[in-house]
């Protein structure tokens, strides 16, 4: 008797302990990450920071981009020192921080994306997304605890996600404003 008791809890044990394991999913809800640019225009879910797109310089425009000068080729026809312009969206979890005057640690949960288009505002189609999401603290450190992220032009595909270095090793030299960029914005 006292080995069946012994050999039932022992099954049991190892049926929960498989199943925890079995059953977890590889990836928790807060670490998958999905975007689509056609939300940007609902805005519960987005506020545009800046209400005319705000043209970058031609060296800025190289190092945020994940396509290669062939992509760009189209639009430096028209003019070899074209720049592109970007609008800038926040979720409403980083908003309160993104229209600070005072530079604020945006909370767990932010999410800024920056949608590039070429040098003709008017009928340019996106390039990509750039897209910054606030983690847990200590998820990256060097740069605030940012994960960086590339969305192609169709606006749902991810080409880069995570600590990207191209996009770190800009960023890491605005620690005074919680490694983010706001030329785009204008405080009131």
């Amino acid at each position: 008797m006292a080995w069946q008791r012994i050999f039932l809890f022992i099954v049991t044990a190892g049926l929960v302990l498989v199943t925890a394991f079995v059953a977890r999913p590889t990836e928790s809800a807060a670490d998958m990450f999905r975007f689509d640019a056609a939300t940007l225009t609902d805005t519960a879910l987005w506020t545009k920071v800046n209400n005319e797109p705000y043209r970058l310089g031609v060296q800025v425009d190289f190092l945020c981009a994940m396509p290669t000068a062939a992509s760009y080729e189209p639009y430096r026809k028209k003019n070899p020192h074209a720049a592109s312009y970007i609008t800038v969206y926040v979720n409403p979890i980083g908003r309160e921080s993104m229209f600070a005057k005072q530079v604020q640690r945006f909370p767990e949960g932010s999410v800024i994306v920056k949608q590039k288009i070429g040098n003709d505002v008017e009928g340019s189609k996106p390039l990509l997304y750039t897209i910054m999401r606030k983690r847990e603290r200590g998820y990256n450190p060097a740069v605030g605890d940012w994960e960086f992220a590339v969305v192609g032009p169709n606006g749902t595909e991810i080409q880069g996600i995570g600590k990207l270095e191209k996009c770190e090793s800009c960023h890491k030299g605005k620690s005074d404003s919680d490694f983010i960029f706001r030329p785009y914005f204008k405080a009131e």
